[in-house]
C-alpha cells in the first residue's frame, strides 16, 4: 500500500464529490518548480538558454555540436533522469556547473508545467483501479 501514499494523501484535500469526479479532479492537478525527470524542450529554447560567453569559450567544434544540435526541428528530450541522452549530456559536458547556461536551463526546466502524479513518480495517470487497488473507493 505504500506505493499509493501520496495518492491517498492528495485524495483527502480533493473537493467532495463522486469518486469519478475526485478522479478527474487529481488528474488534472499540475504542478511547476522542480525539474522534470522527462520533457521535452525545442533547441530554439535551448539555444535562448545558452550563455554567449560560455558559448564563445567552447571549442570551435563544440560549438558547431550545439548549434547543430539546437537546429534539429522538433521536440528535444532533457529532464533530471536523461543525463546519459544527448541533450542533456552534452550541456553538460559542455557548460560548466552553476554558470549561467545552467542556470537559464534550469530555470527553463522548472518552469515546465507536469501532471501531479508524475511529480510524485507513478508512470501514469490514475485510473477507476488504481483508485480500489488504494481503497479509496
Amino acid at each position: 500500500m505504500a506505493y499509493y501514499d501520496a495518492l491517498i494523501t492528495k485524495w483527502g484535500t480533493l473537493t467532495p464529490g463522486t469518486t469519478a469526479a475526485k478522479l478527474a479532479q487529481l488528474n488534472a492537478i499540475t504542478v511547476t518548480g522542480s525539474v522534470p525527470t522527462s520533457f521535452y524542450t525545442t533547441g530554439a529554447a535551448i539555444l535562448n538558454c545558452i550563455d554567449w560567453t560560455e558559448f564563445n569559450a567552447l571549442t570551435a567544434a563544440r560549438q558547431t555540436n550545439v548549434l547543430q544540435m539546437c537546429a534539429i526541428p522538433g521536440q528535444l528530450l532533457g529532464g533530471s533522469s536523461q543525463t546519459s541522452h544527448l541533450v542533456a549530456g552534452m550541456i553538460i559536458a559542455y557548460f560548466p556547473g552553476g554558470g549561467p547556461t545552467i542556470t537559464a536551463l534550469t530555470a527553463l526546466a522548472q518552469a515546465a508545467v507536469q501532471p501531479w502524479w508524475q511529480v510524485n513518480g507513478y508512470p501514469r495517470a490514475f485510473d477507476l483501479g488504481d483508485i480500489a487497488a488504494a481503497g479509496l473507493s
